[in-house]
Order: C-alpha cells, then structure tokens, then sequence
C-alpha cells in the first residue's frame, strides 16, 4: 500500500474527528483567512467551521507579513462563534495556548514555547504562527504549523530559523491526527472558559513564553516608534510587560523585535 504524503488528509476520518467544526476542504487557496472571510460574506459558512486547504500560495501575517509555507504545512482557519466577553486581543493568546498543548502532544518532546503575541517557537526557531480576526459576527483563527516541513525546502534567508513538529519528533507525523489534536485543544479550552479566569491562562502562556527576561523592542504598526525593555511576562488583560530603566510599560499590540536563536 502506497505511504501518504507529507501533506496529505484522510478527509473521511478528518471529517469525523473535528466535530463539531464542519469541515470545507480546498485543494489550493490564496489565503484559508481571506477565503473565510469570503465564504462568510456570502452566508455559506457557519461557526463552529474549519477552513483547511492543502497549498496556500498567500498566506498572511500580522500586518504586512506573508506567511510562507511548504507540503507538510497545516494551514487552516477554524471559524468561532463570537464570544461577546473576549476581547480580540485575548483571541491569539487563548488559541496559542490551544495550538501549545496540541504541538507538544503531537512531537512527544518538551520545550515548545509562545512568542507573545501570535507565534510558536522551538530552541528559537518559528514553528507556527497564528492569525486572528474578528469578521461578520465570527472569530476567526488562521494558524500555519509546521508540521511535517522540511527546513531545508525554506527560503535560504529563512532556512536557520524554522523548524517543524517532524524534525522535533524525528519522525514523519500524520496531518489528519495533527489537525484533529489541534481542534480538540481549542474546543475543550475555549468550552472551559466560562469557568476559567482569563488571568490563570495567562499563567499557563507566561509557562512557556519566550520572551520573559529577553531584551525586546515593540514597533507601533502607525507610527514606527518602539517601546523597549526586559520582557516580565503579561499582565491580567494579556498585554506585554516590558520595564525599562524603572518604568514598567503595558503593551497592547506591536511587531515584536527579540534576538531568540540559541
């Protein structure tokens, strides 16, 4: 019997395995983001969904960043109901954790860590990134996880600083097990929420939070003028705390510069 690829789904069992997220499947898309926004728009797209393609030609970052990705890339979007008392920023953070839990699961290996505000990293290098967006009445979550990604197939500038859950492991992962993990983590977390204070998953992130003790320097995505200081973690509401000559900033939101690689 023929091997699956690095990239492949097994649709059937997938299906079976998200619920309650319906699942639309697209061979090849621009965006899993934008393609859900789209699909919302014209009223063909409940929450709780999953958007999931197996090749995206243009995936987006925060701000003006492209996300890049390769076969073995889960590139998706799970579509939310809104939840009125969270607040957009909190979104990334919830949903990180979520994606946290699954990726240490699914490698088997400890040290897998979050990059406040949107990314995942191992021993410094990027291992995932989270997109989150609130549009018609749903939240959305874009996440690219490098699953069964071979470094050496990344841009030569990028090669030294991704990594991949099957180069963590040592061996080839299954995408379908790996996408179901994922939107098992995120439903039981976002289903406990009422009962758990958003400030106790905060203890969890700052667990595992790549920042803490790090130089860091946050740009303004208007302006360009950047907050700097020694990352202390977040504070109750998720924002930054970066202290810098006694003076203890509280940062919302910003492209974050930080020197991460071992």
């Amino acid at each position: 019997m023929p091997q699956p690829s690095r990239s492949s789904f097994d649709l059937s069992r997938l299906r079976l395995a998200i619920k309650p997220f319906r699942l639309h499947w697209f061979p090849r898309l621009r965006s899993t983001n934008d393609h859900a926004v789209a699909l919302r728009e014209r009223g063909t797209l409940y929450a709780p969904s999953v958007v999931l393609t197996g090749h995206q030609t243009a995936g987006r970052g925060r701000g003006a960043h492209r996300w890049w990705s390769a076969g073995g890339c889960l590139t998706v979007t799970f579509v939310l109901p809104v939840d009125e008392a969270m607040q957009p920023h909190q979104l990334p953070l919830i949903a990180g954790i979520a994606v946290r839990r699954a990726a240490e699961k699914l490698s088997g290996k400890p040290g897998i860590q979050l990059k406040w505000p949107n990314d995942l990293l191992h021993a410094g290098r990027k291992l995932g990134g989270l997109l989150c967006e609130r549009v018609r009445r749903a939240d959305l979550v874009g996440l690219g996880l490098n699953v069964n990604v071979d470094p050496a197939d990344a841009p030569a500038d990028l090669q030294k600083s991704v990594t991949s859950l099957s180069a963590i492991a040592g061996r080839p992962l299954d995408m379908t097990d790996a996408l179901a993990c994922v939107a098992t983590e995120l439903q039981q977390l976002i289903r406990c929420l009422p009962e758990t204070p958003f400030p106790a998953l905060l203890k969890e992130y700052d667990e595992h939070h790549a920042l803490i003790g790090r130089q860091v320097s946050v740009f303004d995505n208007g302006d360009g003028k950047a907050v700097n200081g020694k990352c202390e973690g977040l504070d109750d509401m998720g924002r930054l705390l970066l202290r810098d000559r006694g003076v203890l900033h509280h940062v919302i939101a910003g492209q974050v510069s930080a020197k991460l690689s071992k």
